[in-house]
């Protein structure tokens, strides 16, 4: 069986946790506080098309989910990082509607391995 449900990877969540121990949901809750910032950055990006502010933002981003081991997110936040980069918004809202389900997930398969 798979260490990867669906959006989370489990083997990275299962080091984090062992190295982090106790600070373990204070890392969790931080990384899901600051990534509904980050979605709604990259959402208002989109929105304005500015391409440099939603490269900015999606870099960032896929940096954190990458790090807490959500690569289905990252990936996402690649794809948008890499149309911003390129100034090439055509599909965006495609990829900002697939980014926000993408992090509502994430934020409820997280929240369960809260403490």
């Amino acid at each position: 069986m798979s260490d990867k449900i669906e959006h989370i990877d489990l083997s990275a969540l299962a080091e984090l946790k062992e190295v982090m121990e106790e600070e373990f949901d204070t890392l969790l809750e931080t990384f899901l506080d600051d990534s509904a910032e980050r979605v709604v950055q990259i959402r208002e990006a989109a929105k304005e098309g500015d391409s440099e502010a939603l490269s900015r933002a999606a870099h960032s981003f896929k940096g954190s989910c990458t790090n807490i081991g959500v690569p289905v997110l990252a990936e996402l936040c690649k794809d948008a990082e890499q149309k911003g980069r390129k100034g090439e918004l055509e599909g965006i809202d495609d990829l900002v509607a697939s980014i926000d389900q993408a992090f509502y997930e994430v934020t409820k398969l997280l929240k369960e391995q809260l403490s």
